[in-house]
């Protein structure tokens, strides 16, 4: 069963899910076709809108299909336990997943659940790092949080 639904903010916030599994979140000028059939969906769509209106939401309770590499996988897995409002940076990520910041830099590029597996709280040691979606957006998303400093 594929759902789909968007949230206004700055730009359109675009959610896919699959079967239960959340496999796409993108920031577009368009939205999407509103389809929703699941609580997962309803609950998933009301966190969101909740998130963008400055509440603290932990996302980690939803479900996501990550189709990339076991090692893309196990960054991922460890992005999702950053908590709201706090930051990392890509080198203390890549002690934990035993690697280096450039490979893990490498495999947030592959995130396609942003927002959900938070990658924007990953920054580097002297400012923000890169963002699939644009640094404007991961500065917003921080600031959002409470994160100021960037």
């Amino acid at each position: 069963m594929s759902e789909s639904f968007f949230i206004r903010w700055d730009s359109f916030v675009n959610v896919f899910i699959e079967n239960g599994e959340v496999i796409v979140v993108s920031f577009d000028d368009r939205p999407c076709r509103i389809n929703i059939k699941s609580k997962t969906a309803e609950m998933l769509k009301k966190d969101l809108e909740a998130y963008f209106n400055g509440e603290t939401i932990d996302f980690s309770v939803y479900p996501v299909r990550i189709d990339a590499s076991e090692f893309v996988t196990k960054v991922l897995k460890e992005v999702r336990k950053i908590p709201y409002g706090e930051t990392i940076t890509y080198k203390e990520l890549a002690e934990r997943v035993g690697s280096s910041p450039r490979a893990v830099g490498q495999a947030l590029k592959k995130n396609p659940v942003p927002i959900i597996v938070p990658c924007h709280r990953v920054v580097a040691k002297n400012g923000l790092g890169g963002f699939s979606s644009g640094v404007e957006v991961k500065r917003k998303l921080l600031k959002l949080e409470g994160v100021f400093n960037f």
